[in-house]
């Protein structure tokens, strides 16, 4: 009895016997009666939640598309305690099991099936991750609800535990989605799918378009972390493995794909784009992106400005400039960097022209020191073609903000 008392309440335990024999005896009196407590009214036992899951999602997507092994290993603090590939394969394979450990293989072998008992805290962990709180974060959280409201029954969690629920979750709402694509209600859906980065790491992003009964719905449907270079090739990949894990008679039912215009997303013959049109069986209706395609048009023709000299002087003065301590303390403002967004080109540009004399001036002075580092050279026609492409590109940026309008419809 006593080793159970220690196990099982350690801190309460632990007041109790540094306490005097006299305070022992008062030490229950503030004790807090199970019956008042929120202990007493949640069902942890007859609650439960039983999930079926295809073989192809699990192990797929959840078990091998968002499983890095890098991460793992890092995570797990492994990466230098394994000498050899086949210790490092081992070590990776056992955290893979580790993360999958509760989706269990039914008696046939074709399906996994997930038993969460513990429902209270499963749906806790979640809406806390979906407040943007860390695993670590939510796992913490939980435990002090736990202590606060004496809730026993929430158990024990961690990390890793909060990890694997949310990979229950996206598989479950994956397997939703595989079964509205199976289903015969659903007859055609479109795709649309772009790379974007966060905190460092790229995620291929990706969104569909179904109609279900006469209902038309606009799904995110996964946001896919993208660890390969970014090639036309790589991407196609990725979208044909995600797609046929989902369903694979999904080429029957593609009618509609779109994307943005950068170059190995919809480029002429091997983009991404193409290359999935031509996998469909029917006809598929293309959606070209108008700012991204305005975009490929106008890298064409200032890329042959001058053979390309006037863009290039352009990037140059802008890094030279912005390394100049004197000029920036004197002017008080520092010249924008040039980067591939055309606004960003253009405040260089009204940069440049506003401030023509004092960057004439300065350069002038650089020429006379002759430093280790020798200002670029500005010629009367690089001035002018300046001059003359100026009003051009705010046009251009003024265009492009209005076909980025939100209200704004494919026909105008």
């Amino acid at each position: 009895m006593l080793k159970h008392v220690e196990g099982q309440h350690a801190v309460k335990w632990a007041e109790y016997i540094a306490l005097l024999s006299g305070e022992q005896d008062s030490f229950f009196d503030l004790v807090q009666f199970r019956a008042n407590t929120m202990y007493q009214y949640i069902d942890m036992e007859g609650d439960e939640i039983n999930l079926v899951i295809s073989i192809e999602i699990v192990d797929v997507i959840i078990g091998e598309m968002l499983f890095r092994p890098e991460d793992e290993l890092d995570a797990a603090a492994a990466n230098d305690d394994l000498p050899g590939v086949s210790n490092r394969n081992q070590k990776i394979e056992k955290l893979r099991c580790g993360a999958l450990q509760l989706f269990k293989l039914n008696e046939n072998n074709d399906e996994y099936t997930v038993n969460i008992k513990k429902v209270v805290r499963f749906k806790l962990a979640i809406q806390h991750v979906s407040c943007d709180l860390s695993f670590r974060q939510v796992a913490t959280t939980i435990e002090q609800t736990k202590n606060t409201c004496k809730i026993a029954k929430l158990g024990d969690l961690n990390d890793t535990i909060v990890g694997q629920y949310v990979r229950i979750l996206v598989a479950h709402a994956l397997q939703v989605f595989s079964n509205i694509m199976a289903s015969d209600d659903l007859w055609a859906f479109a795709l649309s799918f772009d790379g974007s980065q966060h905190r460092g790491t790229m995620f291929f992003d990706v969104h569909i378009c179904v109609s279900v009964n006469d209902v038309l719905y606009n799904l995110h449907l996964i946001a896919m972390p993208y660890f390969d270079h970014h090639t036309a090739a790589n991407q196609e990949a990725i979208l044909i493995q995600l797609l046929d894990a989902l369903f694979t008679g999904w080429t029957r039912k593609l009618i509609g794909v779109t994307t943005d215009g950068e170059k190995t997303n919809m480029d002429h013959r091997n983009d991404v784009q193409v290359h999935m049109v031509r996998r469909a069986e029917f006809k598929v209706i293309q959606i070209w992106c108008a700012p991204h395609q305005l975009d490929l048009v106008i890298h064409v023709v200032v890329d042959e400005v001058d053979g390309g000299a006037w863009v290039k002087t352009c990037y140059t003065l802008s890094t030279y400039l912005c390394k100049q301590s004197n000029l920036i303390t004197n002017m008080g403002e520092t010249c924008p960097k040039k980067t591939n967004l055309w606004v960003a080109f253009g405040l260089v540009l009204k940069f440049y022209i506003t401030r023509a004399p004092r960057i004439i001036g300065f350069l002038d002075e650089r020429f006379e020191q002759a430093g280790n580092v020798a200002p670029p050279i500005l010629t009367s026609s690089w001035w002018m073609q300046t001059y003359v492409f100026a009003p051009v590109i705010a046009i251009i940026n003024e265009t492009i903000v209005k076909l980025q309008a939100c209200d704004l419809v494919i026909c105008q």
